[in-house]
This record gives structure tokens, C-alpha cells and sequence, in this order.
């Protein structure tokens, strides 16, 4: 028995480990070449923007003919209760409060660097679009320190009277525990069969007066006589 429950030990501490390393995402966005975006954890990259993997895997190809070429199995009709699915679906988007916040508030986004270059036309269209750029940047990372904890970013606006057409170059890096995302995962799914479990009663408790009022009264029909 103490060996199994030194095993069991191993192996919570095992999976807590890896639960505390965190994944780490990057982004890369310019006005001039495509945007490129990848996530890390551990060993495993996950390319989800820019420069994809040269090598395709040709089975899933395969799979997704012989899939197409075979007969659809004729589909169940099931009937559906309108009013429970619009029900679950309103439980589920208030249930996300809670734990989406904490999970925004753990992603910790470091490395922000913002280059803008502001062009028009003319000079005086260049100053007017640099003051709306800046109010419209320095707006926008003043909501993201609300949500993300947010490093302070290295952010450069710039006028260019000379030229007619501007640029930008965004990057940044963030990260995230995978514990924390768990964690989140709990909290929204327990919040959910929390509000499920009360509404589920609420309409038994309708169904049942239902039930009782269309049920006729004892000594009804003796009255009538």
C-alpha cells in the first residue's frame, strides 16, 4: 500500500508540475508582410499564423476523400426542446464571468513593441490622423491593462510629412499557466451545472403546477348535478 500511494504521490506531483509550465505565445504584425503567430509548450509548437509546416500529413487527405466518397448513415431525427437549448445556451454565457476573467487576468503579455509611421496627403491631414492615432492606441492599451496583465509596451508614433502612405509593426509575447486554465475551466463548469441544476428545478416546479391547475377539482361534478 505505501508503495501504490508513493506512485500515486509521484505522478499528482508529476502532472502538477507540468501544470506550472507555461505555454507562451507569440505574434508578429506589419503593414508590410503577413502576420505570424505561434504557441509553445514544453517540447510542442503550434504554428497558427505565418510560415506553415512543409510537411502534410497525406493520410488525412486520404480520410477526408474516403469520408466524401462513403454513404451518409441516414441521421436520427430527434426532437428538440427549443426552450431547454436557449436555456443551457443563456446558462453557459452567464456562467463565463467568473472564470474568463481570471483567465485574462493570469495572461501575462510581455514584449509589446508598437512602431507607427502616420502619412497622408498632406501635412495637415498627417497632424490630424497622428493625434486621432494617438488617442486611438493609447484608448485601446488602457482597456487591455484592464483585462491582461499587461507589461508596459514600448510604443513609438511618429509623423512623416514627406511621405504619402504610413506603416506599422506590431509584436508581443504572452503567457499562461496551464493550472490557471484549468482552474477556470472548473469554475465556468461548475458555475454552469450550478445555473443549470436551478433552472431545470424552476421548470419542474412550473410543470407541476401545470399539472395540478389543469387537474379538475374533487366534487365538481357533484355540484353540477
Amino acid at each position: 500500500m505505501a508503495v501504490v500511494g508513493f506512485v500515486l504521490l509521484a505522478i499528482l506531483a508529476l502532472l502538477l508540475l507540468l501544470l506550472c509550465i507555461p505555454i507562451v505565445g507569440s505574434a508578429r504584425f506589419s503593414s508590410d508582410a503577413p502576420g505570424e503567430a505561434y504557441v509553445r509548450w514544453l517540447f510542442y509548437r503550434r504554428q497558427l499564423l505565418g510560415k506553415k509546416q512543409k510537411k502534410r500529413s497525406r493520410a488525412k487527405k486520404k480520410q477526408k476523400k474516403q469520408k466524401e466518397q462513403m454513404p451518409a448513415a441516414p441521421a436520427k431525427k430527434e426532437k428538440r426542446d427549443f426552450a431547454a437549448i436557449i436555456g443551457a445556451a443563456m446558462d453557459f454565457v452567464a456562467s463565463l464571468g467568473g472564470g474568463t476573467k481570471m483567465l485574462l487576468r493570469h495572461v501575462r503579455v510581455y514584449r509589446v513593441r508598437l512602431r507607427v509611421v502616420v502619412a497622408e496627403d498632406d501635412a495637415a491631414q498627417t497632424a490630424i490622423a497622428f493625434g486621432h492615432m494617438n488617442a486611438l492606441i493609447y484608448t485601446a492599451y488602457t482597456a487591455a491593462r484592464g483585462l491582461f496583465n499587461l507589461k508596459k509596451p514600448d510604443i513609438l508614433i511618429t509623423p512623416n510629412f514627406m511621405a504619402q502612405e504610413g506603416s506599422w509593426q506590431f509584436e508581443a509575447r504572452g503567457r499562461l499557466l496551464p493550472i490557471v486554465a484549468a482552474a477556470a475551466a472548473v469554475r465556468i463548469g461548475a458555475a454552469f451545472l450550478v445555473k443549470t441544476v436551478k433552472r431545470q428545478a424552476v421548470r419542474e416546479k412550473v410543470k407541476t403546477r401545470r399539472e395540478q391547475a389543469s387537474q379538475p377539482k374533487a366534487g365538481t361534478g357533484a355540484r353540477g348535478r
